[in-house]
């Protein structure tokens, strides 16, 4: 989920634009109904600053901790703490998101013939290689169980602070330059290409600037609990300085 604007502020819409979403439509085959008003759960959070060795700039794990005290300030207990397996959720993500593009869409990307559409296909299908069945069998098994430990800890720690990236925006296109410059940009990348395997909600909350660049954190909570993500983003957010307008020139 993406938010735009003060959290405070649209906490309510965003509640109204949850509700139209769960609402039941018989098309939506994965469609599942989760009530909005879940029992309320413990103001505890974790903190990973940098999942399994993910090497991080000093700018984001001082906005990580930040974000930290704002919630500790606020009666929150905050452990730092690792959080389950990331770099095994991302390869699988990978593999399967692969698995269905070189199936479905390899022609079209062919007939698009669009460079750097074409380059990022072929740095991802490098690292990822095509599976047999298999393959994609032991894939979805290992997702099952990679899902059972997010699912364990997001129940002892209902909020995960973890980087959105690891390192300040990078420069435009950096990550088409060149295959050596494509594999650090993915690196970079973790927490955004592992989360997504598990079907866990996230939110990026704004922490401020460092220069002109804008910095931040991620938080993380278990299924169909985006609620829990507007109540600990919206004090992280009260603490901070207000949103202010960035010239992205």
């Amino acid at each position: 989920m993406a938010v735009s604007g003060p959290i405070a502020r649209t906490v309510a819409d965003l509640h109204l634009a949850l509700a139209t979403m769960a609402a039941e439509d018989l098309r939506d085959p994965w469609r599942v109904p989760a009530p909005l008003d879940l029992p309320a759960t413990p103001k505890r959070a974790a903190l990973t600053v940098a999942p399994e060795g993910l090497d991080v700039a000093p700018e984001v794990e001082a906005a990580l901790r930040e974000a930290a005290a704002r919630l500790a300030d606020a009666g929150w207990t905050v452990e730092e703490t690792p959080c389950p397996p990331l770099r095994e959720a991302a390869r699988l993500q990978g593999l399967l998101w692969l698995a269905e593009f070189r199936r479905a869409a390899g022609q079209m990307l062919a007939q698009e013939d669009d460079a750097d559409a074409t380059f990022v296909f072929e740095q991802l299908a490098s690292l990822c290689p095509e599976p047999d069945l298999n393959g994609l069998l032991d894939s979805l098994q290992q997702r099952a169980s990679l899902t059972r430990q997010w699912q364990l800890f997001l129940d002892e720690y209902p909020v995960l602070l973890c980087p959105v990236s690891a390192k300040l925006p990078f420069p435009d296109q950096l990550d088409v330059e060149s295959p050596e410059a494509f594999r650090p940009v993915a690196e970079t990348q973790l927490t955004q290409l592992g989360l997504p395997l598990m079907g866990l909600p996230g939110l990026t909350v704004s922490t401020g600037m460092v220069e002109t660049a804008p910095v931040g954190v991620q938080l993380v909570a278990g299924r169909y609990r985006e609620d829990v993500l507007l109540a600990a983003g919206a004090v992280i957010e009260a603490a901070g300085a207000s949103p202010s307008p960035v010239d992205p020139v």
